[in-house]
C-alpha cells in the first residue's frame, strides 16, 4: 500500500491508524539490542548476553453505518517476551556460544508424564469402583426380587412336632 493511500486510510479511521502504530512500536522493540545485550568486556574477553525475543500483535477493526451515522472502531493488543537464552564468548581463541538452560523445561516432559499416568490410575480404580457397586447393586436387587417372588408363594402347612 502506498503511503498516501495509507495517510488517507490513516485520515477516515483514525482508531485503525492507532491501531497500527501500536503494531508498529511492538514489533520496532524486537530488534538486534533487545536480542543482544550490551556486551561485557574483561581484559581480552568479551561477553555477550543473547536472548530469545517473541513478538505477538493481535488487532482487529471496523467502520460501517449505523442509522444513517458513520462509526469505527477498533481494538487489540501487543506482547513481547523476552527471555535469557545464553551468551556469546568472544577470546583470543574464537567466538562460542554458551546456552543458558532452562530448568523449568527440562522438567515439563518429566512432569507430563507422570501427570499422565496418575490420572490414568485415578480414573481406572474410579471406573473399577463404580462397576464394583453396580455389581454389588445388582447382586442385592437380585436377592431382593427373589426374597419377594418367595413371600409370595404359597406356604406348606406346618407339620406338627412330634
Amino acid at each position: 500500500m502506498s503511503e498516501s493511500a495509507a495517510a488517507r486510510r490513516a485520515a477516515r479511521h483514525p482508531a485503525v491508524a492507532a491501531l497500527s502504530e501500536l503494531v508498529e512500536r511492538t514489533g520496532g522493540s524486537a530488534r538486534a539490542g533487545t536480542v543482544f545485550g550490551t556486551p561485557v568486556s574483561d581484559g581480552a574477553t568479551t561477553v555477550v548476553p543473547v536472548a530469545r525475543v517473541a513478538a505477538l500483535t493481535l488487532m482487529g477493526g471496523g467502520s460501517g453505518r449505523f442509522l444513517a451515522t458513520d462509526g469505527d472502531g477498533a481494538g487489540g493488543v501487543g506482547a513481547l517476551r523476552a527471555r535469557p537464552a545464553g551468551f556469546l564468548v568472544l577470546d583470543g581463541s574464537g567466538a562460542r556460544f554458551e546456552s543458558i538452560r532452562q530448568p523449568a523445561t527440562a522438567l515439563v516432559l518429566p512432569l507430563a508424564v507422570i501427570g499422565a499416568v496418575v490420572a490414568t490410575r485415578i480414573v481406572g480404580v474410579s471406573l473399577r469402583e463404580v462397576r464394583r457397586r453396580r455389581r454389588i447393586a445388582a447382586r442385592a436387587a437380585v436377592a431382593a426380587s427373589a426374597m419377594g417372588t418367595a413371600a409370595q408363594e404359597p406356604c406348606a402347612e406346618p407339620r406338627p412336632r412330634e
